[in-house]
This record gives structure tokens, C-alpha cells and sequence, in this order.
């Protein structure tokens, strides 16, 4: 089974520097979008998504400083790369996500991103519990086959070929 994906920024920062949400180092957001790029499962933009990735997430990215010996780092760098460029990894819809039910109960800054989740039914992978426990016991989310995964627990699905 071929799985649709919203991956909140988090995962590329902290896949890019090797760490986990607390700076511990840890390497599950990195296997994971290792393992989103080889194994044909794919991440969707919808038009609130792809313009805060255009405008925010592609900024921070390239302002991280990497060294040429952090082969890892570097290495994930051109992954995200590839899955945000290639168009077989991300699917980009250019229209607006409609609100959805009881918005409220989701933390007010990730409102867009359970927006996309909604759109595409899709799995939203994100570092930050509170995020995760507010997507997991939203009725309206859940019916629609949205839940909120953290990397370790992502990575058993995207490892499906």
C-alpha cells in the first residue's frame, strides 16, 4: 500500500542536523525521509503548504550551516531536495484546503497543515506531541483517515515497497 504524506517542517531540520524534537541526536526523521524517497510513497503540497514551504521552509533549510564532512547532513539535504523538486515524490495541488470542523481543537499554528491533511486523507509526520495528541483525538480528522505519526512510527510505513 502506497501512502499519502504531510510532513511538517520539523522533520527537515532535525532530519538535516541528525537530532530528534529535544537536540538528542537521533536519526528517524532522516531514515525516514530515506526511506520516503526510495519506496514510492509520496508527500502532498496544498496551495497554503506549498507556499509556506516556498517562502519558509526552503530558507531555513539552506541557511543551515552544514559541513562538507557532515556526509550525512549533506547527504539528507540532497534527499529533501529531491522529494520537494521531483514531481513522482510531491504532489502539489494549487487550490485552498477548506476548513474543517472543531479547527480550534488543533494548535492555531498547525491549522494549515491539518488543513492539507484533511484535503488528501492523508498521514501528517511531525516531532511535536502536542500537534500529534490534538490531530489523534480529533473526531472529524480521524474519520477521515488523518493521523499524526512520529517519525519512529512513520518509518514502519514508508519501509512498505
Amino acid at each position: 500500500m502506497k501512502y499519502k504524506f504531510i510532513v511538517d517542517e520539523n522533520i527537515f531540520y532535525c532530519a538535516v542536523r541528525g537530532v530528534d524534537e529535544h537536540n538528542n541526536k537521533d536519526y528517524s526523521s532522516a531514515r525516514f525521509l530515506m526511506l520516503l524517497q526510495k519506496n514510492c510513497h509520496k508527500m502532498h503540497l496544498d496551495k497554503e503548504y506549498n507556499r509556506h514551504y516556498e517562502k519558509n521552509i526552503q530558507n531555513k533549510l539552506e541557511s543551515i550551516s552544514l559541513k562538507e564532512s557532515d556526509i550525512l547532513g549533506v547527504g539528507v539535504a540532497k534527499i529533501i531536495q529531491d522529494i520537494i523538486h521531483n514531481s513522482d515524490k510531491t504532489i502539489r495541488k494549487f487550490s485552498a484546503s477548506l476548513q474543517f470542523p472543531n479547527e480550534a481543537a488543533i494548535p492555531r499554528k498547525d491549522v494549515y497543515i491539518a488543513r492539507c491533511a484533511n484535503h488528501f486523507s492523508a498521514k501528517i509526520v511531525t516531532l511535536d506531541k502536542d500537534f500529534r495528541d490534538a490531530v489523534n483525538n480529533h473526531t472529524f480528522l480521524n474519520q477521515n483517515g488523518v493521523k499524526a505519526l512520529h517519525p519512529k512510527d512513520a518509518i514502519k510505513l514508508v519501509s512498505e515497497a
